[in-house]
């Protein structure tokens, strides 16, 4: 069974993604990816998700017990009880104990280590903090845009969805044909970031084209991304975060991230957190509520009970927000690293070892759900029950609640705006994208109302 250690080489800082040659760039990518195809060929379920589409949420694992040793290296576990268990330990991080910058393994020999986490290096990574920065972001950013504030922004993102659907082409209008995601959800999602982020106009027309690159991100970190992608990606973050300074070093404002600034103050630890605050908020958020909003669409198209309710009551849009977390949550996988020896499900794990938590697979655990292959909207909210993709101290627990604020707004725009809804062709997902299984098409057709 694979292993891997922590040596005094492997801790040193890596060079920075941007200094990396494409021959060993490309190099690298190609060998992790061939580690997917080859296990996932031989059956390992977890290979199998990161190199094909996968089966039926949890099928394959729940059959395997709470907790398995994947062929490439990882624990990985679908059972909800080892999950909310591994999400909440703080003796879990993502990032490997004692390394230092970036979190990449591109001049490790992966046949040696079996290190297939952190696949595909990411520049000035806000996406891999220390357990101490992730809390300092959490502090900075809960007063604003936490589970309390953030519903404050509510009007500014429902002013800017709205922009959107007036302005649905005039083509799109008289046909009634469209793409839900290129000319609805995206720019939805864009506009009401923007509004509540109180971007300009010139960093708002950019950010749409950006975040098509950047958004990769959040698939990069377990499955390796063709090389002209994984350049345009690093590339589209490095300019997000050169615009977002900008937004920053024009001072305080009366949006979100004026708030931010008010929030920040003098402390110079915190406006040091604040570029990386923002720019999760702007690339995490954004691609994170355009997959739950068009995978809540695409459910509830297939599900007409389910969308006659929705469209009878818009006002149910939170309801529908947070069925469509467990029933197709937009991060399918989490990714950890034990920071010291543990013991999880009877297995003792050492430190510096990779785990996965499988959240659809929990999602749909029956033990943990009545009727779970069931999507309804009315299914009732269990007192102190968190879905695991905001649990634990994940970058997505930052910006969960934007996430929700956005989808609820879009949707309960669209059952309004939009309820002749009906699909026209064939749903197409981004290629290498096993945790977010990001939409890219989506024929439809309907009359605005």
């Amino acid at each position: 069974m694979p292993t891997t250690t922590t040596t005094a080489a492997q801790a040193a800082p890596a060079p920075a993604a941007a200094d990396v040659t494409d021959s060993v760039l490309g190099r690298h990518l190609l060998t992790v990816r061939g580690f997917h195809f080859v296990f996932g060929a031989l059956g390992d379920p977890y290979a199998r998700r990161l190199s094909s589409e996968p089966e039926a949420p949890g099928a394959p694992l729940h059959e395997q017990g709470p907790l398995l040793r994947s062929s490439l290296g990882a624990w990985v576990t679908g059972d909800a009880d080892t999950a909310a268990a591994l999400l909440s330990d703080a003796r879990l991080g993502v990032r490997h104990p004692g390394s230092a910058g970036e979190q990449s393994h591109v001049h490790d020999n992966v046949w040696e280590t079996w290190r297939t986490c952190h696949a595909t290096p990411l520049p000035e990574d806000p996406f891999a903090l220390p357990a101490a920065g992730h809390a300092r972001l959490a502090g900075l950013v809960r007063p604003v845009l936490g589970p309390v504030s953030c519903p404050a922004w509510t009007v500014d993102a429902e002013r800017a969805v709205h922009r959107v659907l007036d302005g649905l082409g005039p083509a799109s209008a008289a046909s009634g044909s469209f793409d839900l995601v290129a000319d609805v959800v995206r720019p939805a999602v864009t506009g009401s970031l923007a509004a509540v982020l109180g971007l300009p106009g010139p960093v708002r027309q950019e950010l749409a084209g950006l975040l098509a690159h950047a958004g990769r991100a959040l698939d990069a970190t377990l499955c390796p991304q063709r090389l002209p992608d994984t350049r345009a990606m690093n590339a589209a973050l490095a300019r997000v975060r050169h615009l977002l300074d900008g937004v920053l070093a024009a001072g305080p404002s009366a949006d979100a991230t004026g708030a931010l600034l008010a929030v920040a103050g003098d402390d110079e630890q915190a406006r040091a957190a604040l570029p990386g605050a923002c720019t999760l908020l702007t690339v995490a958020a954004g691609e994170l509520a355009a997959v739950t909003v068009t995978n809540a669409l695409l459910t509830l198209l297939d599900h007409p009970d389910q969308w006659a309710l929705l469209r009878a009551d818009p006002d149910r849009a939170p309801d529908a927000v947070e069925e469509t977390l467990r029933w197709a949550p937009p991060v399918r996988m989490h990714s950890l690293i034990t920071q010291e020896p543990l013991t999880v499900a009877g297995q003792d794990l050492a430190a510096d070892h990779h785990v996965v938590v499988v959240v659809d697979a929990a999602h749909r655990d029956p033990r943990l759900h009545e009727d779970p292959e069931r999507f309804d909207i009315t299914r009732p909210r269990r007192s102190g029950f968190r879905l695991l993709p905001t649990a634990g101290a994940g970058y997505d627990e930052v910006v969960a609640p934007l996430v929700r604020l956005q989808s609820a707004v879009v949707l309960r725009a669209v059952a309004d705006r939009l309820p002749r809804l009906r699909l026209a062709g064939e749903v197409l997902r981004r290629a290498r994208s096993p945790i977010t299984r990001a939409p890219l098409s989506v024929p439809c057709t309907g009359d605005r109302a």
